[in-house]
Formats: C-alpha cells, sequence, structure tokens
C-alpha cells in the first residue's frame, strides 16, 4: 500500500505519494492557554500578505483538477450535495467551468456535473474534457459532452443522452460509452460511433488501442468480452462469464479476470487470458483481490479471507508458467514495488489501542498494525522487516522502501525507519512523526515531526538516501501542515495552519535553491501543482470577496 492513512482527518495530508499516520500520536509540545491567545491575536491583527496568484474562474469552487500537462483548469461552482436519501456525503452537483493555466477568460462547460466518478475526466493527452451534464444521481446518468481542451471558446459537441460510463483510450484516439445500455466505440471528438452490444456496465481499452474489452450487467450473466476495434463487423469475442473485476495489463499481452464459476459460487477463480490467443489459464479457484506488477509478470491475490478483519492467505504466481506459492496466512494488504522486483505485505493483523486507550475492534482509535514482510521476486523467501508496522512506502524507483513502526517501551509511540537501495538493515529516523514522502527525482526522504498542536504545526526533516548510516536528518522548515512535490521533485507546495479556522498560507519552494514565496493566506488545501515542474501552482479561495481559482507562479 501506499499508505495505511484511513482517518478522516489525514486524508488530504496523504497526496503525491506522501504516507501518513493511520491515527496520528499525541503531539508533543505546545504552548499554554496564554501563549495560544496571544498567536490567535496575533494571527487576527497581522497584515495581509500581498497576493502573488490571479484569478482564472470566479465563484464559490469546489473540486478543482487540471488537465495531465498542467495547461487547463477545471472546477465545480456553486456546488450543492443532491436532495436525495442514501446519496455518499462528498456527492455534490454543480456548474463545470474550465480556463487556461495562462490566461483567457473561463468557460462553463455544463450544468449538474456531479464530483462523483462518472462526472468529468481529461483525456490523457489533455487535448480533449469529456463530462456527464444533467447528472441524475438516482439513476446514475447524463448527457455526455466532448469539449476541446485547446480551444475553449469552441462550442462543445454533444455525444449521447443517457450516458451512464464513459472511458477513452490510452491514446486519446478512442472513445467507449454506454448509453442505454449499449456500448458505443469510435473516434474523438465526434465518432461516428458504432453500437457494439447491449446490457453493458463497463469498458476498457487495452493499452495500444487495438482492442475493447466490456462486461455485461449481471443480469445479462456478467460476461466479459473482447472486441477488435479495427474490424468493423467484428463480433464480440466472450472470455468468461459472471465477471466481478477485471484488468486489462498494460503490458498488452493479458487480461486478469476474477470471476465466479456458478452465479451461485461465494469465491470467485482468478483467470489469465492471453490477448492474442484468448488462451485462458486458471490460476486459483478463490481469489478476493488481486494486484499485477507494473510490468505484467507477476500477480498476487488474497484467497480464504474472512473474519471482522478481513485477512487471508496471500498467493504469488507467474502471469505465465510456474506454480503459485502461498506467502503468508493471515495478510491485510500488500504492494508491488514501481519496478516489479519486490512485494511487501503485512501479515499478522492487529488493531491496538492507541495512546493508551481502551481498544474495540473497528474503533478509529486504534493503531492499525502487522508484520511487514518483504519477498524479492521471483522466487524470494518473505522476509521480516518489522513487527506491529502501521504503514509503508517505496520510492518512486522502487529501490528503497520507507515504513513505520509502532514502538512500545518504554511508551507508545511510532517510529521512521528507511530501507535505503542495497542495505540489508532499515535506518530509524525519527519517533513521532505524522506524513511521509520521497522527492521524485531528488533521492531523499522527507517527513513532517516535532508536531504542536495536534500535527498542524511540523518541522519538515529530509535525508539522503545515499547518507551515511549515521547521518542525521536535516531540518528544513517549521510549522508545517502539509507538503506535496511536483512532478519531478524540483518544487513544492507548502501549507501552514492557521489558528482562528480551517485555511492555510501558501507557499512555494525551489528545492534546489532554498527559495520560499508566500502566494496566498487564507486558501483551501491540498493545492495543484502544474506541469512535470510545477512552475505554476492552481489553489481554491472561498473567501466572501475573493472566492475562485487561482494561479501563481513558483519561485
Amino acid at each position: 500500500m501506499r499508505s495505511s492513512c484511513l482517518a478522516v482527518l489525514f486524508a488530504a495530508l496523504c497526496l503525491g505519494g506522501a504516507a501518513c499516520k493511520e491515527n496520528p500520536p499525541p503531539a508533543r509540545g505546545g504552548a499554554g492557554p496564554r501563549g495560544v491567545i496571544e498567536r490567535v491575536q496575533k494571527e487576527k491583527s497581522a497584515p495581509r500578505l500581498p497576493v502573488l496568484g490571479e484569478l482564472r474562474i470566479p465563484g464559490v469552487p469546489q473540486d478543482l483538477r487540471a488537465s495531465p500537462d498542467g495547461a487547463v483548469l477545471t472546477v465545480l461552482l456553486d456546488a450543492q450535495k443532491p436532495n436525495l436519501q442514501g446519496a455518499p456525503p462528498p456527492m455534490r452537483l454543480g456548474e463545470l467551468w474550465a480556463a487556461s493555466a495562462e490566461k483567457g477568460e473561463p468557460v462553463k462547460l455544463g450544468n449538474g456535473v456531479t464530483n462523483m466518478p462518472g462526472g468529468w475526466l481529461f483525456s490523457a493527452d489533455s487535448r480533449w474534457i469529456l463530462m456527464a451534464a444533467g447528472w441524475d444521481p438516482t439513476q446514475q446518468l447524463g448527457e455526455l459532452y466532448v469539449q476541446d481542451a485547446r480551444n475553449l471558446k469552441a462550442e462543445r459537441q454533444r455525444l449521447a443522452a443517457r450516458v451512464t460510463y464513459f472511458v477513452p483510450s490510452d491514446d486519446s484516439k478512442q472513445l467507449a460509452f454506454v448509453a442505454n445500455g449499449v456500448l458505443h466505440v469510435g473516434p474523438l471528438p465526434a465518432g461516428p460511433f458504432r453500437q457494439v452490444a447491449g446490457e453493458v456496465s463497463t469498458a476498457e481499452f487495452s493499452a495500444d488501442g487495438k482492442y475493447v474489452y466490456f462486461r455485461r450487467r449481471y443480469s445479462a450473466a456478467g460476461g466479459l468480452f473482447q472486441v477488435a476495434i479495427a474490424d468493423e463487423r467484428a463480433q464480440p469475442k466472450r472470455l468468461l462469464d459472471q465477471v466481478a473485476e477485471y484488468t486489462v495489463l498494460r503490458s498488452g499481452k493479458h487480461v486478469l479476470v476474477n470471476a465466479r464459476a456458478t452465479p451461485g459460487d461465494r469465491t470467485f477463480q482468478l483467470h489469465a487470458i492471453e490477448v492474442a490467443s484468448l488462451d485462458d489459464r486458471k490460476l486459483t479457484d478463490d481469489a478476493e483481490r488481486f494486484r499485477v506488477t507494473p510490468d505484467g509478470q507477476y500477480v498476487a491475490w488474497f484467497a480464504n479471507g474472512g473474519g471482522v478483519a478481513q485477512t487471508g492467505e496471500l498467493w504469488l504466481s507467474p502471469v505465465v508458467g510456474g506454480k503459485p506459492r502461498k506467502l503468508a496466512d493471515k495478510v491485510k494488504d500488500f504492494e508491488f514495488s514501481p519496478d516489479s522486483k519486490r512485494l511487501v505485505f503485512r501479515d499478522n493483523y492487529l488493531e491496538l489501542p492507541l495512546g493508551g486507550r481502551e481498544a474495540k475492534l473497528g474503533d478509529p482509535k486504534v493503531e492499525k498494525v502487522g508484520d511487514l514482510m518483504l519477498v524479492e521476486l521471483p522466487d524470494g523467501a518473505p522476509k521480516k522487516l518489522q513487527r506491529l508496522c502501521p504503514n509503508y512506502l517505496f520510492s518512486p524507483d522502487g529501490a528503497a522502501l520507507a515504513y513505520t513502526a509502532r514502538i512500545e517501551n518504554p511508551e507508545v509511540t511510532r517510529r521512521l525507519l528507511l530501507l535505503k537501495p542495497g542495505a540489508t538493515e532499515a535506518v530509524a529516523l525519527k519517533d513521532w512523526l505524522y506524513e511521509y514522502a520521497f522527492r521524485p527525482g531528488g533521492q531523499e526522504l522527507v517527513f513532517r515531526a516535532d508536531c504542536l498542536r495536534e500535527g498542524r504545526a511540523c518541522d519538515v526533516l529530509r535525508v539522503a538516501l545515499d547518507a551515511p548510516k549515521d547521518a542525521l536528518p536535516k531540518k528544513v522548515l517549521e510549522g508545517v501542515y502539509s507538503f506535496k512535490f511536483s512532478k519531478d521533485g524540483s518544487r513544492a507546495m507548502v501549507a501552514y495552519a492557521h489558528l482562528t479556522d480551517q485555511t492555510f498560507d501558501l507557499a512555494l519552494r525551489n528545492m534546489s535553491s532554498g527559495e520560499q514565496k508566500t502566494v496566498d493566506q487564507y486558501v483551501e488545501w491540498p493545492a495543484l501543482s502544474l506541469g512535470p515542474d510545477g512552475a505554476s501552482v492552481a489553489y481554491l479561495v472561498k473567501e466572501k470577496q475573493r472566492a475562485g481559482v487561482y494561479v501563481a507562479k513558483s519561485p
């Protein structure tokens, strides 16, 4: 797992690959009542700093998103929770607006757009914005439109009504959508779209765009089918019925499918189906959940799961050839490294009292821990790295592994450890941390520790992956609520929490020069880093007199 961040309070902190505590420990230190009062008064009376960001989209904003290249921003304005019993708490419906991150007038794209999956998305090449306007949350459908993101002034194109699902291909040249239960496939932006099959629930393209796979509704046997896009009269080829989950591997060679043998079965068989020949290899008769290495060579799955803690056996197998082998019996979660060379998992899962509190299973005030195990692929034996591990995180290249440990003597604490590239033993870095992340391309681990105000004001420290074993982490910043790196790690966004409200001061930091500027105050967190180098940042402001989406330049 990238991090076991289940506490609602810390969901906002675990962004950009950062890891956090499932349940934070009591923050050490702090000021007394008089000191808090003085700080509050000082904050209220302090003059406002100059706003370096420029307004791009005015209005009361929610759910800011950016195109993959960072050139276009989209946001919901005046979004409201639908008056519908049973609607998910995060669900909102509002006006979808778009604007260039550089300049230009904002454009309204549609009304009644939802922030939930199925609302709107960008194509992978950032060229197209796809949205379902007039979303009906009772039936989970809307009208599908496409907008040219390179020319926001161009008129949007209506593609279909009563659409329940849509997905573009990896190369952004094709689009598949389900309207009135019928799967349509055709070229972006406007087709023509041919009807492929009825009673369809979801679809997915192969990585090379040669095939589209679709699953029929359970009322129609829940079958998974393959269609060759180049053949206009191709007949769908059935792979399996009663399919619960399927993954089209980005290697382009296989499709992994979880399916029941019969409708009445409680367990799922796991199949590896070769794309070209449709040869089917059944890996197991019991696979509740599975994951595949990024290179598509190995697959791991749970079996015989159950109980209140929902743990089970963990199995590992090559996708092609070889036999499955069992790794452990009471596994809660597992993750492959980004380089497909290692697997980590937590065995012997437990929920223990947090900070001396009396614990109950499922109580949010418990420490969720397990034995952290490491497996070197393809055939290494599981090696125990740490007892009572709450969470873990691989570096972007998979060569390093950071994780935390619950330490019970002489008192309960949380410790951060780092297994450096090529090392056999981890280095202990710090106790009482709140958040940690590998800086992309920077070959260093960055984390927050020594916190005040229940984790809202912490020191930011960092340690190089090639530093000597006895090297101490270097403190970089103080009083930080959270941080988030650009994709290449050259810049970071830093948030400082206010005492008097739930907004933040937003600063941008150049990681090479150390230059840092506060670009705005009283903003919402998280913000978005635009483009690979994070040269610009987009953020939301909800203050009445200046609400909207802003963009600022990085130092």
